[in-house]
């Protein structure tokens, strides 16, 4: 008796190890970091430093992944998104192509393809696609710096405030009564130096 229970403890274990090494981590691939001259990329616009007149600004990409990776992906499998980690309960692929994602703690997230090989992900609570910071760096405003305001739904045309003294101001009343420049609501457009030329918000991305 001792024997057999032995046996099927030990079985059990082996089921247990084998099904633990068969589940997988799916993470979204890296974005370059090169060639960001000329681009308009998502970002948070953080302190602006007079001495070295220049922002702390983090950039962010979507979450992008290998569409073979999203198609395997099963029930046990752990799922980094938008730097957190998910556990898979569900996989259900619908007939538009997408792909939903249940996982244990509730969430539901859905896969799109973008291009002919990736996917990104997004969440079907608020519609906010998943991103990863992928760069932090301290770059200068242009000379004719604009801010575009385009967060009001009612107005068609964006409001422009020009100037670095007067996109401070804009942006300390942001931060006291929201979220300020955050990467959720922010995009900003850089020149060929480098340097900042635009920072937007949109309604769209803002909400």
């Amino acid at each position: 008796m001792m024997k057999k229970t032995v046996f099927l403890i030990l079985a059990a274990v082996m089921i247990l190890t084998a099904s633990i090494a068969a589940a997988k981590t799916v993470e979204p691939e890296s974005t370059e970091t090169d060639g960001l001259a000329g681009v308009t990329v998502h970002a948070t616009v953080g302190e602006y430093d007079a001495q070295t007149k220049t922002f702390t600004v983090t950039l962010y990409d979507d979450d992008r992944f290998d569409i073979d990776n999203i198609e395997k992906l099963e029930a046990g499998d752990t799922l980094l998104a938008g730097g957190r980690l998910y556990r898979v309960k569900e996989k259900t692929e619908e007939e538009s192509g997408d792909i939903l994602i249940a996982t244990e703690d509730g969430y539901e997230i859905v896969f799109f393809q973008v291009g002919d090989e990736d996917m990104i992900a997004q969440s079907t609570d608020d519609d906010r696609r998943y991103m990863h910071a992928f760069s932090i760096l301290h770059l200068p405003p242009a000379a004719a710096i604009r801010y575009e305001d385009n967060s009001d739904p009612e107005k068609e045309e964006p409001v422009v405030t020009r100037g670095l003294e007067n996109i401070l101001k804009v942006k300390a009343e942001k931060e006291a009564n929201s979220i300020g420049f955050d990467f959720y609501a922010t995009i900003i457009t850089l020149n060929e130096n480098m340097e900042i030329e635009v920072i937007h918000q949109d309604f769209d991305v803002a909400q």
